[in-house]
């Protein structure tokens, strides 16, 4: 189903030389099922079907936990980011990712110890936000 349709969104009048108004526009004539890590992260980053974005990138995670539009990892990043609030509803999928990728991803899945340290205390730095709401 497309995102205008769920949303009951009308066309927006693209304006020239603005990218996030055609990218908004490309977006809400997208399948759900078009979404891609691209999409994701704005989404997350500004704030648009919040819900939606939330959902579809625990998908995303589960199946690549390193996933990321410029760098690996980014998109986990972008999730740490969000309110709470907005999570709620997916706090249990998403501590499970959590988990996952805490037993799982590895040292050797990354280009240095550095990277590797960064993103895990990344992923203990989400899983206490969650377990502390």
């Amino acid at each position: 189903m497309m995102i205008r349709d769920i949303y009951q969104l009308p066309q927006g009048k693209v304006q020239e030389n603005y990218a996030l108004d055609e990218w908004y526009n490309t977006l809400i004539n997208k399948d759900i099922t078009e979404l891609d890590i691209n999409d994701l992260c704005r989404m997350i980053k500004q704030n648009i079907f919040i819900e939606l974005a939330i959902d579809k990138a625990i998908g995303f995670l589960k199946h690549n936990p390193l996933e990321g539009d410029v760098y690996d990892g980014q998109l986990l990043e972008v999730l740490f980011s969000v309110d709470m609030e907005n999570i709620a509803e997916q706090k249990e999928p998403l501590k499970e990712v959590l988990l996952d990728v805490k037993e799982n991803v590895g040292i050797d899945n990354f280009m240095s110890d550095v990277d590797f340290n960064e993103y895990k205390d990344l992923v203990e730095k989400f899983l206490t936000k969650i377990n502390s709401f």
